[in-house]
């Protein structure tokens, strides 16, 4: 339709999946509109410059060669017996140019990774073709099918073509690939788990979701749901900019912090749990939750449990991945990993030091500027997105290093600190990891006292000695007690291994007091709800 209503005689497709290839070259064959081109050509690096053939059972590629009397001097050369054979790319180039003005074209290039102008000339063609009224009236066409347009095309040559990012998948076409794929292996599939199989690959292209089926049946004689999510993890793992993980724990393996639980509970999961009767009350969805606080305080954790506790798959965005010394490699790499995570969405896309992209850089006109800001742009731009499916959760140490265009209403539904927790919370986070609290995950430590007598241990001895202790540091302290009583040959941890193990810590009061008052102060900055501010300040003993 783009074609007809001539945007462009030049179409360029992004992907990477080599299936939506054989779509094109299938779509060329049977549309009535391209199927009565008068020439039809493709151009691989590998294989040169080939011509189409249509027959009955399909089409297919005959390498094209020029007979000698219609050659220059200069190819009479480098002739072959039957004629000049043409793979390099201006050479192809210069050859095309002539049908494509004179009589109806289509030219397919694919498996272009890269080329040098210099030597091909590909976007000097690729401009003139655009802008020719003989390639327009003619009705020829130029496919370039590549995975990455910008590492091919200059700005300007890409404001003359036709742009079309194409999707990995979308659901209808998962369910009957899979479809396809059971008959085949005349495997039994119901309607429950033929749909549980389409939600599972989302985000997958369908040369991926193909071999991920049948890699299945060959090692588990079915298409196995544990087997098919481990596998796609692995595929999105080798994207290098996303990870995809199982949530680990729940709000019950979290001692303490019951206020932003209960805010969480209360306006992020019941929302998202009871959709439907949100949607009628036109309550949006909530998008994205910006957690900060000084580190250790369970940031990332709470990120896995709400993953855990909407039952959503979770997401990494390996951030040290995203800028690359290359130019345009780490435009790219948001780009990829923003399109990537919106195909597996719904989900929680969880962002660690959120503050790398958070920020614009410092106005400096080079290259690495210009990446910073692009990356910027590109994310600001994402959080904003108003029908955006990703669920993005960020943290963040230093909120103060975010810029304010992140950080205003719209961007984050909620901005939720993290402080150093109470003496309620450091009893009932060492109770967690002793394993006598939570959900069961983690093996009760063997104990010399009885559990109520633990708890209140914690209570009365353990929680006035560990004043403004970290999360990540009451779970060293229970590690460390467990390694005394180890060590000394004991069969349970006792009071005096506990004891002794907060002993070791060396933590410098008045230092942390001045960690406090900042974080206070970025809470009264950043956080808008007085009533969870409340609630907070009662729990860890401060006023904010």
């Amino acid at each position: 339709m783009k074609r007809r209503s001539n945007y462009s005689p030049v179409i360029v497709f992004e992907t990477t999946d080599p299936k939506r290839l054989y779509q094109l070259k299938d779509f060329i064959v049977h549309d009535p509109d391209l199927r009565g081109a008068d020439n039809i050509f493709v151009y691989d690096p590998w294989d040169g410059l080939g011509r189409v053939a249509i027959g009955t059972q399909g089409f297919a590629v005959e390498p094209y060669r020029k007979t000698l009397g219609q050659t220059s001097p200069l190819q009479q050369r480098a002739r072959l017996e039957d004629g000049v054979s043409f793979t390099s790319l201006r050479a192809v180039l210069k050859e095309i140019d002539q049908f494509i003005k004179r009589a109806r074209t289509i030219f397919v290039i694919q498996n272009l990774a890269e080329h040098r102008e210099s030597e091909t000339g590909l976007q000097a063609a690729l401009r003139a073709w655009a802008i020719d009224p003989a390639v327009v009236t003619k009705g020829s066409t130029v496919f370039l099918v590549t995975a990455d347009v910008t590492r091919i095309l200059d700005e300007y040559t890409r404001e003359l073509v036709l742009t079309i990012s194409v999707d990995p998948s979308s659901a209808r076409e998962r369910e009957s690939t899979i479809g396809a794929v059971a008959d085949e292996l005349q495997l039994p599939l119901d309607a429950n788990r033929l749909q549980q199989l389409v939600m599972a690959t989302a985000g997958l292209n369908l040369h991926q979701l193909e071999s991920i089926l049948l890699e299945s049946y060959f090692t588990q004689h079915n298409f196995q749901l544990e087997a098919i999510k481990r596998l796609k993890s692995e595929l999105v793992k080798r994207s290098g900019v996303l990870e995809i993980k199982e949530p680990q724990s729940g709000f019950a393996d979290i001692g303490g912090y019951q206020a932003v639980k209960d805010f969480i509970r209360k306006y992020v999961i019941n929302v998202l749990q009871d959709a439907e009767r949100a949607r009628r009350f036109a309550l949006p969805l909530p998008k994205g939750m910006l957690f900060f606080g000084p580190p250790g305080t369970g940031k990332s954790l709470f990120a896995n449990a709400l993953a855990s506790e909407v039952g959503l798959p979770f997401i990494n965005l390996v951030t040290e991945n995203i800028y690359s010394k290359w130019l345009g490699e780490s435009g790219q790499n948001m780009k990829n990993a923003i399109r990537l995570a919106e195909k597996m969405s719904p989900a929680i896309v969880f962002v660690d030091e959120i503050d790398r992209f958070g920020k614009r850089g410092q106005a400096v006109a080079d290259s690495a500027g210009e990446e910073t800001r692009r990356v910027f742009s590109q994310f600001l731009e994402w959080l904003g997105t108003p029908d955006r499916e990703a669920i993005i959760v960020g943290t963040t140490n230093v909120p103060e290093h975010l810029d304010e265009a992140f950080t205003r209403t719209g961007r984050f539904d909620y901005k939720i600190p993290f402080l150093y927790p109470g003496d309620e919370a450091r009893a009932d986070i060492m109770a967690v990891h002793l394993g006598i609290t939570g959900s069961g995950r983690k093996s009760p430590t063997p104990l010399d006292m009885p559990v109520p007598e633990v708890l209140e241990f914690l209570r009365s001895e353990m929680a006035p000695r560990t004043v403004h202790f970290s999360g990540a540091e009451l779970e060293e302290l229970v590690t460390r007690a467990k390694r005394l009583a180890f060590d000394r040959g004991a069969a349970a941890v006792g009071k005096s291994d506990l004891l002794q193990a907060a002993s070791t810590f060396r933590i410098n009061p008045a230092e942390r007091r001045l960690v406090i008052e900042n974080y206070l102060a970025q809470a009264r900055r950043f956080t808008d709800d007085q009533t969870f501010l409340d609630a907070m300040a009662s729990e860890v003993g401060i006023k904010i």
